[in-house]
């Protein structure tokens, strides 16, 4: 909701300002001295009321005209990613201006398309945003194509209030960035400092976003538009919304499940074996299922991701209507007609699809009991 102080852009018109005044849905944007009628539904909040704008520093991230051009002069070709580098501890160009509500860690990670109106064809210019007064050493990482590992895409430090280019990932690469991952330490330089514990954060990217244009959009960060994800929020790393568990949870989930008794409970309502739980996401990933694949060859890591599957299907073969999601992947679809194949012979009365395309792409089967 807008408010008294917000700095604002327009909707659909070039400029914007800060809002003086708010009577019913109008509000008044004072631009240059002069005050604006604008309606409230037609503007878009730049920066909340109480954060202060730092024109100080080409990288501050409010700057948005400063970063484009900082960006514009790190490589003539736009194509060309950026190196991981080393940790650096040289003090920053620019001076250090705390916020009053950046002693909260705020990390985001954000894709900006380098054309808006051609998806299809647009590389992805990804970003990282500090929005804290704290410095961060940290890893950017995807990971690997066979599954096994983590592969660095950039290493480095980020200064407070600052964001910073990680790479340009282009429409073929973009399967490699199925799922990121961020590690950071938090500190401040020259001074007392709250102590943040470190952290190792990992997400699941939806890549069908990528082509649509409503999954664009300006934000806090960026007045072009983009796709922000955030990562921490107020110094509590961000969960995904989907129910997630790893193979070796479901057999403890299968056990605290209600059983046939014939006694009464609550309302008078049996306890019955067809309690339906949650949706259980399993991630058949190998990297998900063990910490090491050394010694194994792949004829292995596919016997234990099968395993993994019949083990959750045994485990709640008697909960008619639960709905299993089996996480595959993609990749040459050799996983995915394992499965199916064996779900199809063991246990062909239970239901086959292909799972949600906006959640997993193609690359999960949901199976319901």
């Amino acid at each position: 909701m807008i408010k008294i102080g917000d700095t604002v852009r327009y909707l659909n018109a070039v400029g914007g300002g800060v809002v003086r005044k708010i009577e019913g849905k109008v509000a008044y944007v004072d631009e240059d001295g002069f005050e604006t009628p604008v309606l409230v539904n037609e503007l878009v909040v730049v920066l909340p009321a109480g954060h202060d704008k730092k024109p100080n520093g080409p990288n501050l991230f409010f700057d948005q005209k400063a970063f484009d051009a900082a960006k514009n002069r790190k490589t003539e070709d736009p194509k060309l990613k950026p190196q991981p580098s080393g940790l650096k501890t040289e003090a920053p160009s620019f001076k250090i201006e705390e916020t009053a509500y950046g002693d909260k860690l705020n990390i985001a990670i954000a894709f900006e398309p380098t054309q808006i109106r051609d998806l299809g064809k647009s590389d992805f210019n990804a970003v990282l945003v500090n929005d804290s007064n704290y410095f961060l050493y940290f890893t950017f990482m995807r990971r690997s194509a066979d599954e096994r590992g983590w592969h660095t895409v950039y290493a480095g430090e980020v200064a407070p209030n600052e964001l910073i280019d990680l790479a340009v990932v282009n429409h073929g690469e973009l399967n490699d960035y199925e799922r990121v991952a961020l590690q950071y330490v938090a500190f401040k330089k020259d001074k007392e400092f709250e102590l943040k514990p470190a952290a190792a954060i990992s997400r699941r990217l939806d890549l069908s976003k990528f082509f649509k244009l409503h999954c664009f959009r300006p934000g806090i960060y960026f007045d072009d538009p983009v796709m922000e994800i955030q990562l921490v929020k107020d110094d509590v790393a961000v969960e995904s919304a989907a129910l997630s568990l790893k193979a070796s949870d479901i057999g403890s989930a299968a056990q605290g499940a209600p059983k046939a008794t014939g006694k009464k409970e609550g309302r008078g309502k049996e306890l019955s074996p067809y309690k339906v739980l949650p949706l259980i996401e399993v991630d058949l990933h190998i990297g998900e299922l063990v910490d090491t694949t050394a010694g194994m060859e792949n004829k292995d890591m596919l016997q234990l991701q099968l395993d993994t599957v019949r083990k959750t299907m045994r485990d709640n073969a008697k909960r008619k209507g639960q709905k299993i999601v089996f996480i595959h992947g993609k990749g040459d679809g050799v996983l995915r007609k394992a499965v199916r194949d064996l779900l199809k012979k063991e246990w062909p009365k239970a239901d086959l699809q292909d799972a949600s395309f906006q959640e997993y792409g193609f690359g999960a089967t949901l199976v319901t009991i």
